[in-house]
């Protein structure tokens, strides 16, 4: 088989003849495999063997379309004139002070309540 007609929808295609016949060869099989671990293409293994299909490849397809992020900086494409705009982010380390902060909010208190009662100051020596 060498035409991708020459499939069904459902059959499986060796991952180098999916690269070849259903990208034109723009894309390589370690490519189809990228997007394998990203969780974007479902791989079928047979013998040791990696294939896809022209289904699979459509869904990959759709998962990659909606994935695609804007631009993440640059310049507003507003008419307004005045200086350039970039998206605002919450960097990584205020990301996981806000995440434990909300951690700790949410546990129960394992400590007893204070019972007001204290026990003696005793100084030590200096030498």
């Amino acid at each position: 088989m060498t035409d991708v007609d020459d499939y069904g929808p459902d059959d499986p295609i060796p991952l180098a003849k999916a690269a070849k016949l259903l990208f034109r060869g723009e894309l390589t099989k370690s490519s189809l495999r990228t997007e394998a671990r990203k969780g974007n293409l479902e791989i079928i293994q047979i013998a040791n063997k990696d294939f896809v299909t022209k289904n699979g490849i459509k869904r990959m397809i759709e998962k990659c379309r909606k994935n695609a992020d804007p631009q993440g900086s640059g310049s507003d494409q507003t008419q307004a004139h005045g200086s350039s705009r970039t998206e605002t982010s919450v960097s990584p380390r205020n990301a996981a002070k806000l995440r434990l902060r909300q951690l700790r909010e949410s546990l129960p208190i394992t400590s007893p309540a204070n019972t007001g009662r204290s026990a003696p100051v005793v100084q030590l020596k200096s030498r």
